[in-house]
């Protein structure tokens, strides 16, 4: 996806997260269900780490985004992965399973719209059309490389 705003591709990341988390939340087959989680936790983990890697960092030192710190999208990275992590331990279709993943999900969209009325504002303002395709690309790498370093773990 070359030439991509880096936008685009945090949306897209979070269209499909979202979709994924409501896949599982209707899957009824505990097999299925595991394996949906442990694919979902690999994208969270991967978006996570290359949006921390390359739009972080490129926000470095700006104080508020959307009245947090940036650091706190960090923190919401960490209680989704923990959340999925406490998910992967628990009872596929119990009480317990569903109420996490409707938490994962009310956290997951509060993260998203804070990235998306704080974060991408703040790209915009800090970065011209080609600065923006530029963070594209260095996402795009990012994640193909993370990827790859999930599927070496997974093997």
């Amino acid at each position: 996806m070359p030439d991509s705003d880096i936008r685009d591709q945090l949306r897209e990341d979070h269209d499909s997260v979202l979709a994924a988390l409501d896949a599982l939340r209707t899957e009824s087959d505990a097999g299925r269900s595991l394996s949906r989680l442990g694919s979902l936790r690999r994208s969270w983990v991967i978006h996570a780490l290359a949006e921390e890697t390359v739009v972080y960092h490129a926000l470095e030192g700006v104080e508020s985004i959307s009245g947090g710190r940036a650091d706190e999208r960090f923190i919401e990275h960490e209680l989704v992965e923990g959340l999925f992590d406490k998910l992967s331990r628990s009872r596929p279709g119990s009480l317990e399973w569903h109420a996490r993943i409707n938490i994962a999900r009310e956290l997951i969209t509060r993260h998203i719209e804070s990235e998306r009325t704080g974060i991408f504002m703040r790209l915009g303002e800090r970065f011209d059309e080609a600065g923006l395709a530029e963070l594209g690309e260095r996402f795009r790498l990012a994640r193909e490389k993370l990827t790859l370093l999930e599927e070496a773990k997974a093997a």
